[in-house]
């Protein structure tokens, strides 16, 4: 079982998207608000209205688009009833339980998956349903529904995640081009796809379960995944899962089960991969012991020279120096002082005196020194 899903607006564009042909072999309207089999105006009218509503806010996003994905032969085991007892799950999970919606079947390969779109605005406390954590509701609902109509379990997490990342690694750096990539990767068992939105590249294993591309190639950005894989026809994320697991089916039944070999094989690449590390860490640690380093007696010769350089001076004559230096610039000091006051003094009394034709009457009784 594989749920996704996602807030998004545009209700007209979507409406028309649900009944494309395009790749689907059927499309089939099988619910809009307790209604059964509606025609395709009553769709397009009522995901006009969901998506509208977010006018009423702030938001753009006023509608939520989920797929429901389960695996090869288990969607045949689903029903009308089963389809519309999966959105009642996924719609409580996300909290959209008692909002409208609408259900779209659509058959592709002669596998059928479900499209289920719901109305965020809640009219009654006139604000938008949180999407927030909305992946994680994903999964609790994918749990639910794997154990309520039998399913196989999806493995939750992938144990062998290390050796993935470091094999996924390896034939990136190994190859120098995008087909050169696909192509090595399909041979280790692992399918190179196209995904969506933040995750434009997925890879999916020999298990069929599906991973970000980017988050398993160590020190790769998704500028450069981006730039060598642009050429490249990739398979779609559910049709590389189906592949995946047909090959492995067939494998089975031929007695062909090579996931251990597979496993091994990669445990294998992955302890290659560590003790290469170790032995270009251990020549690095080597080359850095074997530099040569400097000798008690270069260093004492070093210090030496220092020392025979400096002046000879001892602590006694040191101060001596100073305090004299001291002194010195002391009696310049009290010189200069002296010599500036009496500079001073004079052109004072030079200012005094009277001019050619003035009257000394204003200066009587007055006496520099």
């Amino acid at each position: 079982m594989v749920i996704r899903g996602n807030s998004r607006g545009n209700g007209r564009q979507l409406s028309h998207y649900l009944l494309a042909k395009k790749d689907n072999e059927a499309i089939r309207i099988l619910d809009i608000d307790g209604q059964l089999n509606p025609s395709a105006e009553e769709l397009h009218e009522a995901i006009f209205m969901m998506g509208v509503s977010a006018e009423l806010t702030k938001s753009e996003k006023g509608l939520y688009h989920s797929q429901i994905n389960p695996a090869i032969g288990e969607d045949a085991m689903m029903g009308d009833e089963g389809w519309l007892q999966a959105a009642d799950i996924l719609g409580q999970q996300l909290g959209l339980e008692n909002q409208r919606r609408a259900i779209v079947l659509h058959t592709k390969k002669g596998r059928t998956h479900a499209h289920v779109v719901w109305e965020r605005y809640d009219h009654s406390s006139g604000k938008m349903v949180s999407d927030s954590f909305s992946r994680l509701a994903q999964d609790r609902a994918r749990k639910e529904m794997e154990t309520t109509f039998g399913h196989a379990q999806t493995p939750h997490r992938n144990k062998h995640r290390p050796e993935l990342k470091a094999s996924l690694s390896a034939l990136w750096h190994q190859t120098g081009t995008g087909a050169q990539f696909v192509t090595a990767a399909r041979k280790n068992g692992y399918i190179i796809s196209e995904g969506s939105g933040r995750s434009p590249y997925m890879v999916v294993d020999e298990l069929g379960r599906s991973y970000d591309l980017t988050r398993q190639l160590q020190g790769v950005r998704l500028k450069e995944v981006r730039q060598r894989l642009r050429n490249e026809s990739l398979l779609g994320e559910k049709d590389a899962i189906t592949l995946a697991r047909k090959t492995r089916k067939d494998n089975q039944e031929r007695g062909g089960d090579d996931k251990g070999k597979q496993k091994a094989a990669l445990t294998k690449k992955y302890k290659t991969m560590q003790e290469e590390f170790s032995s270009n860490a251990k020549d690095m640690t080597n080359a850095e012991q074997q530099q040569p380093a400097q000798k008690p007696e270069q260093q004492k010769s070093t210090k030496e020279a220092f020392k025979d350089n400096a002046p000879e001076i001892t602590g006694q004559e040191k101060e001596k120096s100073l305090k004299e230096k001291f002194s010195e610039n002391k009696d310049d000091i009290g010189t200069n002082d002296k010599k500036d006051k009496d500079k001073r003094r004079e052109e004072f009394k030079h200012r005094m005196q009277p001019k050619p034709g003035q009257s000394q009457g204003r200066d009587k009784g007055m006496d520099i020194d």
